[in-house]
């Protein structure tokens, strides 16, 4: 399917390909290339120009509405914050001790198991990292990932064991 780039692909293209269609039209204009730099100086001047102006009537236009959208905002923003200031830094205090209790009794559990399933871990990327070959059945007639689940049962039952 198509590649997931957001149209950058196609922005950089277009840009590109109208420097070099600028490029070429400028090579074949009737003008000498003064006359043509000349004349791209002067455009280029207007539309700058023409910007300009449009910005200025944009924040004359748009400005006025962003302050008093901000004056009639920014006392509801305060009052939220100050609402709403204290219960979070409550939570945070009452949230806090409990984190730190849960970390301490999980913590030991997480690394016995990261000490279990390590070992695991490795025998089966070991395997996988084998070749084709490697995955054909034994001698005993069982397959690779029979024996690596013989060998989690066989974890699992020393777990129990213990």
């Amino acid at each position: 399917m198509a590649n997931n780039d957001s149209g950058g692909s196609f922005v950089l293209g277009f840009i590109v390909g109208g420097i070099i269609g600028a490029a070429i039209g400028i090579m074949l204009a009737p003008k000498s290339g003064s006359e043509a730099r000349a004349d791209l100086m002067g455009r280029s001047e207007s539309w700058r120009t023409k910007a300009e102006e449009m910005a200025a009537t944009m924040r004359e236009r748009v400005g006025p509405t962003v302050e008093t959208a901000r004056e009639k905002i920014s006392p509801a923003v305060e009052s939220a914050r100050e609402r709403i200031g204290p219960v979070v830094e409550m939570a945070r205090e009452r949230v806090a001790p409990a984190v730190e209790s849960v970390r301490e009794r999980v913590g030991p559990a997480v690394e016995m198991a990261r000490e279990r399933v390590g070992p695991v871990v490795e025998q089966v990327s070991s395997r996988l990292g084998r070749t084709q070959e490697a995955s054909e059945p034994d001698t005993n007639g069982s397959s690779e990932a029979t024996s690596v689940n013989g060998g989690v049962e066989e974890e699992k039952k020393d777990e129990e064991q213990a």
